[in-house]
């Protein structure tokens, strides 16, 4: 009987001795701010340090990253370690810096050119939005404002959202915009919501995109709305100058599903890109896609993989990333 509380008590020291000071932490994070880059990326390991990251770098975190799909968008990639722990996402082979600070240890590797020519995500604001309504197409136009009401279980955002596309004020849901949604693994994304309203679509159109060799496309439904399997399928089509170029049919259980489609002929570098999305019942089928138009660089992005739930921030939630 005296063993155990004996036991205790030295896991327990154990146990503290191996927890790294704030000062490790606050110095990594210096470091890493000092050098970091326009086109770095940041995660941290093991998962449960993810707090710690968002308290001493979360400034320099934005939603962009936090939800990021995959890594193609970055060129180099920090990662804030303790206990030699790597994120899945971190690529294979050394890392080119490699820092220690106390107990927690820098490293930054390098993934490549970013094959990324246009983020759509991030150029939603010049994009045009409709939906079919009567017969004959409708402008959805881009409002401001609003007071936000909802958000919690089973209910992915507070709406309105602060910038969005309102395609129908008495449908609050009938809006694009982007946002940060869970999920089905509860993974963080930084996404185009775009719900469908029925069998006729909702469009959103962008004029003149560097369309380069292939459109990379991530598309899910929030993780309320799916877990359970009782939603009925999505439609997502893609085209490019008025040709249907790939897309998807997204069905609970899926998750947020990676499609690749080609995007220009050798004659067409620059053009309009289209995605329509409809659902024969859009109850609660709240999608959400992410989409990139990009160069193929083959194996020099051997990096560039999706991240974890865990080496991904809970933006929602997080005053620091504000």
């Amino acid at each position: 009987m005296l063993a155990i509380p004996a036991f205790e008590l030295i896991a327990h020291a154990w146990i503290v001795m191996r927890v790294p000071a704030d000062a490790d932490f606050r110095a990594a994070a210096d470091f890493v701010r000092s050098e970091l880059g326009p086109f770095d990326a940041i995660t941290s390991a093991p998962g449960f340090t993810d707090p710690l990251l968002r308290l001493y770098l979360g400034d320099r975190i934005p939603l962009a990253m936090a939800g990021r799909s995959d890594d193609a968008g970055y060129e180099r990639l920090w990662v804030v370690s303790i206990r030699g722990a790597l994120p899945p996402d971190a690529p294979q082979g050394a890392p080119e810096i490699e820092r220690r600070f106390g107990r927690v240890r820098v490293l930054r590797y390098k993934l490549g050119k970013s094959p990324v020519l246009l983020d759509l995500v991030s150029a939603l604001s010049s994009a045009d939005v409709s939906i079919w309504q009567d017969g004959a197409p409708q402008r959805c136009p881009r409002r401001t404002g609003g007071v936000p009401r909802g958000g919690g279980l089973g209910r992915p955002v507070l709406m309105p959202i602060a910038e969005r596309f309102e395609c129908d004020p008495r449908r609050p849901w009938l809006f694009v915009g982007n946002i940060v949604m869970e999920d089905l693994s509860n993974t963080p994304r930084y996404c185009v919501w775009q719900h469908p309203q029925g069998n006729d679509p909702v469009t959103v159109r962008f004029s003149d995109v560097p369309l380069g060799d292939e459109i990379v496309f991530y598309g899910g439904v929030y993780y309320e709305h799916e877990r359970m399997r009782e939603g009925g399928p999505i439609q997502v089509d893609v085209y490019v100058d008025g040709r249907r170029r790939g897309g998807m049919t997204h069905r609970d259980g899926e998750g947020f599903r990676r499609v690749v489609m080609p995007s220009a002929t050798s004659a067409t570098q620059r053009g309009e890109v289209k995605i329509e999305v409809r659902a024969p019942n859009p109850d609660k089928r709240s999608f959400c896609w992410a989409a990139s138009t990009r160069r193929k660089l083959g194996e020099l992005r051997s990096g560039a993989k999706a991240p974890s739930p865990a080496s991904l921030l809970s933006a929602t939630s997080s005053r620091a990333l504000r």
